[in-house]
């Protein structure tokens, strides 16, 4: 019997410099636009890619440092229906 596997597909990657007051903008729109609207859209030129999650998400949270290297990482996925999760707050 054959399994159907999807097929992944990479919409959006980018990497730029920013300053912390750039980043901290581009998140903050981010948030906004999820809170009132329920999604946000990349925009890249003419390229526009709406995300649009559902209501219950899968949030990973990472922070690493190797010597004088330090990497944040902000994920989250969903899957319609997933209500499972436990929270986590910023203070």
């Amino acid at each position: 019997m054959e399994e159907n596997k999807s097929t992944s597909q990479k919409l959006v990657k980018h990497k730029e410099k920013q300053s912390v007051i750039e980043f901290a903008t581009i998140l903050e729109k981010m948030a906004k636009k999820l809170k009132e609207e329920g999604k946000f859209t990349f925009v890249q030129g003419t390229k526009h890619i709406e995300v649009f999650p559902s209501n219950q998400l899968k949030v990973e949270y990472e922070y690493e440092v190797k010597g004088d290297k330090h990497e944040f990482e902000i994920e989250f996925e969903w899957i319609t229906g997933d209500n499972d999760g436990k929270s986590m707050d910023i203070e």
